[in-house]
């Protein structure tokens, strides 16, 4: 039986979209190309989640791979990244119903310490038993020692837990271990629809 709800914050509960964020910034497309190649989907960035690497550090690394006159710019992105990320309010609504329903609601994301700076925005952050940030375990998903330490830190069987993430790997990976879940697209009709197929009640 499930007795445990477990959430990814980005695309979940709160919209990240650093697309979007750069444009921002300059309206040239080669240059919003090359911010986002360097810093978000640089091989940085998921060390910053990881907690292994600083602002300062990505700041001084895309800095050496980009023309100078975006120097300024990767300053302003790693000072006001998270500024522009909006909730996904309808889950706050979802939330509220599993936790009168009597479940423990856990929220497990990749994210930097920035998280302190932002999570004031999560949509109904006070429903939640717990709060487990890859920054603060030095590992991120997909990788199984996080699923494993998330487990072993609150205690739970894997088989009473339900996973909600934005993507497929992350679910797949928990799979693994006995956790079920469904990959959220932004469609709150299915993501009811699945958890009323495997018993949660909402």
């Amino acid at each position: 039986m499930i007795k445990n709800i477990v959430f990814d914050m980005g695309n979940v509960l709160i919209r990240y979209a650093p697309a979007d964020f750069i444009q921002t910034f300059t309206s040239n497309a080669e240059d919003q190309k090359l911010l986002l190649n360097e810093i978000f989907y640089a091989d940085e960035w998921q060390q910053y989640d990881r907690g292994t690497i600083t602002k300062e550090e990505i700041i001084k690394n895309a800095s050496k791979r980009l023309p100078e006159k975006l120097h300024a710019s990767v300053s302003e992105v790693m000072d006001m990244w998270y500024k522009e990320m909006t909730p996904i309010s309808a889950m706050e609504d979802i939330l509220k119903r599993l936790k009168a329903s009597g479940y423990h609601l856990y929220l497990f994301s990749n994210v930097s310490q920035d998280f302190h700076q932002f999570k004031h925005i999560i949509p109904g952050l006070e429903y939640f038993d717990g709060l487990f940030l890859s920054s603060d375990w030095k590992s991120i998903k997909p990788e199984e020692e996080i699923y494993q330490n998330f487990f072993t830190h609150f205690d739970l069987e894997p088989s009473e837990c339900f996973f909600v993430d934005d993507l497929a790997v992350n679910i797949e990976s928990a799979a693994a271990f006995g956790m079920k879940g469904h990959v959220f697209d932004g469609n709150i009709p299915a993501l009811k629809t699945h958890f009323k197929k495997v018993g949660i009640t909402i």
